[in-house]
């Protein structure tokens, strides 16, 4: 199938693009890898009437690291996040389970925090390590977003019809970070999915994040379960307990993939073999 006719504009500044946006409105869409916005279009489940591509915003496609944190632009494709040095903890172990190494090449990080997929590795590592999201507007400038705020709902972001967003931050956090799920397949997205934190002093819990993806419209921040482990023994026995409160503090959607009462276990399970990986009780 093939999509509805639309005006193509490929601009070479960032302001222009802002000021096509400013103008088109509802009825623009920014297309950047073009994995998401493609395929809604030939299913005409998107029908913009303007699509702008700022594939030549040279701008967009930096990337900066220090000691807080790395913010990566708007237009970095997942797989030069790859290559990148000096990238914070968690950022390899999202990327291998995002796709393939075909779609790395062309999926870029804001599309993919734009897109706001709830099933999505990189919008769940954002909300782990406290990220933001840069948008900028012709007529309002520039402003900067948590990812709290900004991950509203399935597919649904703060970003305003006339805004772009221009480059993501994740935060460093203090430990280390892995991502785990169950997928269908390979490189499917997670039917349940978690990214988990840990940092041990003397064998007890230091600091702990848990972020579930896959269980609603928006990432879950699990704070009260990371309060409950900071200063607890970094032990089996902790950490199953750790899985258990997950499950009583999740409420998950169900759907032709899974049941609630599933993904509610399964994240659990998913939190519990994290955290001994992290710890090294594993083996």
């Amino acid at each position: 199938m093939k999509p509805p006719a639309f005006d193509y504009h490929d601009p070479a500044t960032l302001d222009e693009v802002l000021a096509l946006l400013a103008e088109a409105g509802d009825e623009a869409a920014i297309i950047a890898g073009g994995q998401s916005l493609v395929p809604l279009m030939n299913l005409r489940l998107a029908r913009p009437e303007v699509v702008i591509d700022p594939r030549r915003v040279g701008d967009l496609r930096s990337v900066e690291s220090d000691a807080t944190g790395m913010s990566i632009g708007a237009m970095v494709t997942a797989a030069t996040l790859e290559r990148a040095s000096g990238t914070v903890p968690g950022t390899a172990a999202a990327l291998a389970h995002l796709a393939h190494p075909q779609i790395r090449n062309r999926t870029t990080v804001g599309g993919s925090i734009a897109h706001a997929d709830p099933a999505a590795e990189l919008p769940a590592l954002l909300a782990a390590t406290d990220g933001t999201v840069t948008v900028a507007s012709a007529g309002r400038g520039t402003r900067v977003v948590d990812a709290a705020d900004f991950l509203q709902g399935p597919f649904w972001t703060a970003r305003e019809p006339d805004e772009m967003v221009t480059s993501v931050r994740f935060g460093r956090f203090d430990g280390e970070i892995t991502v785990a799920e169950l997928a269908p397949r390979p490189g499917d997205f997670a039917t349940v999915g978690v990214v988990v934190g840990l940092r041990v002093d003397n064998g007890q819990v230091g600091a702990a994040r848990i972020v579930a993806f896959g269980v609603g419209g928006t990432p879950v921040r699990m704070s009260e379960v990371e309060a409950s482990l900071v200063g607890s023994a970094a032990d089996a026995a902790g950490f199953a307990a750790a899985g258990d409160a997950v499950r009583a503090g999740l409420d998950p959607t169900g759907d032709a993939h899974a049941s609630a009462d599933y993904r509610r276990h399964v994240a659990g399970t998913l939190v519990t073999r994290a955290l001994l990986e992290l710890a090294g009780v594993a083996r």
